[in-house]
């Protein structure tokens, strides 16, 4: 187990990237809701993963990895599941380009996903050492 990310408080010198879980609707009025909310100065350094195709004006300077399912929604929400998902191969991914210097520094990551809860996304990162290490959990927002 990898108890660094079972840290939820993160201190000071935490240099993990955040990760916030936009849970509980569908995923497309969840981009919809996001596009809404956030201004265009805020999207350097995000990067929205998402289930869903983007609607037809979203900007190209917010950053979106789609993905083909929304795995973290199905009933068999399990360890397992969390570990080989789309979400987490698309995180491992990131931050390797991030790190050849193929896409630009990431701040926070959105994950959007109809699942009930973020419990999903919390079991990746607390077992999944590579990733709890380079990632952790931000506060949660409904």
């Amino acid at each position: 187990m990898n108890l660094y990310a079972n840290r939820t408080t993160p201190v000071a010198n935490d240099h993990r990237i955040p990760i916030v879980v936009l849970h509980g609707q569908p995923p497309q009025c969840r981009l919809l809701q996001l596009l809404e909310d956030l201004k265009p100065n805020e999207y350097s350094g995000l990067v929205v993963i998402a289930p869903v195709t983007p609607p037809q004006d979203w900007p190209e300077t917010l950053r979106l990895i789609q993905t083909a399912s929304d795995e973290f929604s199905q009933e068999e929400d399990c360890l397992c599941c969390a570990l080989n998902a789309e979400v987490s191969a698309a995180l491992s991914r990131l931050f390797f380009a991030v790190l050849r210097k193929q896409e630009a520094p990431v701040s926070q990551v959105l994950v959007v996903t109809a699942s009930d809860t973020v419990e999903p996304m919390a079991q990746a990162l607390k077992h999944a050492p590579f990733l709890g290490q380079r990632y952790r959990l931000a506060k949660q927002q409904q």
